[in-house]
């Protein structure tokens, strides 16, 4: 495929997400519904004719769509490892019960491969932000059981946030144990709790366990 059509299908894709997205809305409930109806019929097309990044604005146009076809459009990408990440967090956005249990799985998933990959490490803070509280549960069960650091980082972060016990547990245990990413899990207590900045670790450490 030549570049040019390239640019026309990143351009189209770029041009419906801003219609779905716009607010206040720029067009009828009917013309939305036949534009939604475009943008699902050119999942092939779009997969196959455009660049990464189209793919990456494609599956956020499907998180905006209000017809059910989207989020089974979504997770069929998953199922096919394309755009993988973006498509779970889009799916994140409907705040759907029925695939929290799913997005479970797959944080509580053992390492495939380098344990280091940032494949699902923003993943975390999409069904946090999604589903809130609901939500707390499936990151505690993430921050024991996947084989991924940075997703059992980032369930630390929202844990912390929440002022759940496990989160801050973890962080106590990255620093006694000396881990990898215990110098950016540091950081992170120190811009949430600014009365950390400066301290040492045995400072650190006697804030984390009083949690």
């Amino acid at each position: 495929m030549c570049q040019r059509e390239k640019v026309y299908v990143y351009g189209a894709t770029i041009g419906v997400t801003r219609l779905l997205f716009s607010d206040p809305p720029l067009v009828s409930a009917e013309v939305r519904a036949r534009a939604e109806d475009a943008l699902i019929s050119a999942a092939e097309n779009v997969l196959r004719n455009g660049d990464s990044q189209t793919g990456i604005y494609y599956a956020a146009a499907l998180g905006g769509v209000h017809d059910p076809r989207a989020r089974g459009l979504l997770w069929s990408f998953v199922d096919r490892d394309v755009v993988t990440e973006e498509s779970l967090i889009a799916i994140s956005w409907f705040k759907n019960p029925a695939d929290l249990p799913r997005l479970a799985g797959l944080l509580e998933s053992p390492a495939h491969g380098d344990p280091m990959q940032t494949a699902l490490a923003s993943i975390p803070y999409a069904i946090h932000n999604g589903y809130g509280d609901a939500a707390l549960p499936v990151l505690e069960s993430a921050i024991r059981k996947s084989g991924y650091v940075w997703v059992q980082t980032a369930c630390a972060r929202e844990l912390v946030m929440a002022g759940r016990k496990s989160g801050f547990a973890f962080i106590s245990q990255a620093i006694e144990q000396n881990k990898s990413y215990r110098g950016e899990m540091v950081r992170f207590l120190q811009e949430r709790f600014p009365e950390l900045r400066g301290a040492d670790d045995a400072r650190v450490l006697g804030f984390l366990k009083s949690r």
